[in-house]
C-alpha cells in the first residue's frame, strides 16, 4: 500500500512543457548554431552597412597583402579586400541556400500530401516520377543545365531544387500515409470537413518538424553545390561568393594561403551550424515525444491508483466463489 501511494505520488507530480524553441535554446548545440545561423543571416542583410571596403574596389598596391590594420584578412589576387568580399559573398550563398529549399518544398510536400493522402493512380505516378528524377545524377544534369543556359546561378539553384524535391516528397508521403487512417481523420471527415482543411489542419502540423530538420540539411548540401560549382568556375564569376574567392585564392595557394582558408573556415561553419541545427531540432522532438508518452503513463497510473484499495476492500467484505459453494451444499444438506 505505502508503495502504491508512493508511485502515485511521483506520477502526480506536473509535468512541464516546453515549447520547441526553449527546448533548443536549453540544449547547446542548437543555440551554438542558431547564434551562428542567424549571424550569418545577419551578415548578410547588413553587408552594406557593416562592410569596411567597396567588395569590388581594387588597390593595385596592396596586391595579395597579409593581414594588417586597414585590412583585417588582407587582399586577394586583385587587391580587393577579403573581408568585405567574405561579407558580400554571405548574400550570395545563403539566397542560393534558399532558393533550392524553396523549390524543394513547394514542389515535393505539396505533391507528398496529396499522394499519402489519396492514394491511388496519383500516388503510383507521382513515386515513379520521384524514383526517377532520384536515380539522376545531380551534378551531370547541372552540368548539362548550365551548358544550356550559360551560367545562370538562380536557375542552376532552382534545377538543383527539382532534383531534391523527391526527397521532401517521400518523406511527407509516408507521414501522411500513417496518419490518414487514424479516428480523429475519420472524426474530422465525419463532421464535414473538407479534404483541404483536413491536410492543412491535422496532417500538415505532423510532417512540419520533419521538413524544418530535411530542410536544414538540404541548406547546407545546397551550399556545398554552390560553391563547388563557383569553385570549378561553372557558375557567374561576377558574383561575389566564397565559391568564387577559394577559386581565385586556389590559384595563388602556394603565395598566399590564407586567400583559401578564409572562405574555406567560413563554408565549413556554415554547412554544419546548418546540419548541426537539423540535428538539435530531432533531439529536441524526440524529448517531446518522451514527454507525451510520460503523461499517457502518469494519467493510466491515476486511473488505476484506487485499484488495489478497492480491491482489498472487495476481498475482505466480499466471499470467494469457493465460499459461496460450500455455504449453498450446507444449506441444501442440513434443508428438511
Amino acid at each position: 500500500m505505502s508503495n502504491t501511494t508512493a508511485a502515485a505520488a511521483n506520477h502526480s507530480k506536473p509535468i512541464v512543457r516546453q515549447s520547441l524553441f526553449k527546448r533548443l535554446l536549453k540544449n547547446p548545440m542548437g543555440l551554438v548554431t542558431m547564434a551562428i545561423i542567424l549571424l550569418v543571416t545577419l551578415v548578410a542583410i547588413f553587408a552594406p552597412l557593416i562592410s569596411p571596403f567597396d567588395p569590388n574596389l581594387t588597390d593595385p598596391a596592396a596586391i595579395m597583402t597579409p593581414p594588417d590594420g586597414v585590412h583585417l584578412l588582407g587582399t586577394d589576387s586583385a587587391g580587393r579586400d577579403v573581408l568585405a568580399r567574405l561579407i558580400f559573398g554571405s548574400q550570395t550563398t545563403l539566397i542560393s541556400a534558399v532558393i533550392v529549399v524553396l523549390t524543394a518544398i513547394l514542389v515535393g510536400v505539396p505533391a507528398g500530401l496529396l499522394a499519402g493522402y489519396y492514394g491511388g493512380n496519383f500516388d503510383g505516378v507521382s513515386s515513379w516520377v520521384a524514383n526517377m528524377f532520384m536515380s539522376l545524377p545531380a551534378m551531370i544534369i547541372l552540368l548539362t543545365v548550365r551548358t544550356a543556359v550559360g551560367p545562370v546561378l538562380p536557375v542552376l539553384m532552382v534545377v538543383f531544387g527539382l532534383i531534391i524535391a523527391p526527397g521532401f516528397f517521400r518523406l511527407t508521403r509516408t507521414a501522411v500515409m500513417g496518419v490518414r487512417n487514424e479516428l480523429y481523420v475519420d472524426a474530422a471527415r465525419v463532421s464535414g470537413l473538407s479534404d483541404a482543411r483536413i491536410i492543412a489542419r491535422h496532417i500538415f502540423t505532423l510532417v512540419r518538424a520533419p521538413i524544418i530538420i530535411q530542410g536544414a540539411l538540404i541548406a547546407g548540401i545546397a551550399i556545398t553545390i554552390q560553391s563547388g560549382l563557383e569553385f570549378l568556375g561553372l557558375g557567374d564569376t561576377t558574383l561575389i561568393s566564397w565559391g568564387v574567392m577559394i577559386n581565385d585564392g586556389f590559384k595563388n595557394i602556394f603565395l598566399t594561403p590564407t586567400l583559401v582558408l578564409w572562405p574555406s573556415i567560413v563554408i565549413t561553419v556554415t554547412i554544419g551550424a546548418f546540419v548541426l541545427f537539423g540535428n538539435a531540432v530531432r533531439d529536441a522532438l524526440e524529448d517531446s515525444q518522451k514527454i507525451e508518452s510520460t503523461e499517457k503513463a502518469t494519467k493510466k497510473q491515476r486511473a488505476v491508483s484506487w485499484l488495489p484499495s478497492q480491491c482489498f476492500r472487495l476481498s475482505v467484505s466480499l466471499p470467494t466463489h469457493r465460499e459461496q459453494r460450500c455455504r449453498t451444499r450446507r444449506t441444501l444438506q442440513w434443508s428438511p
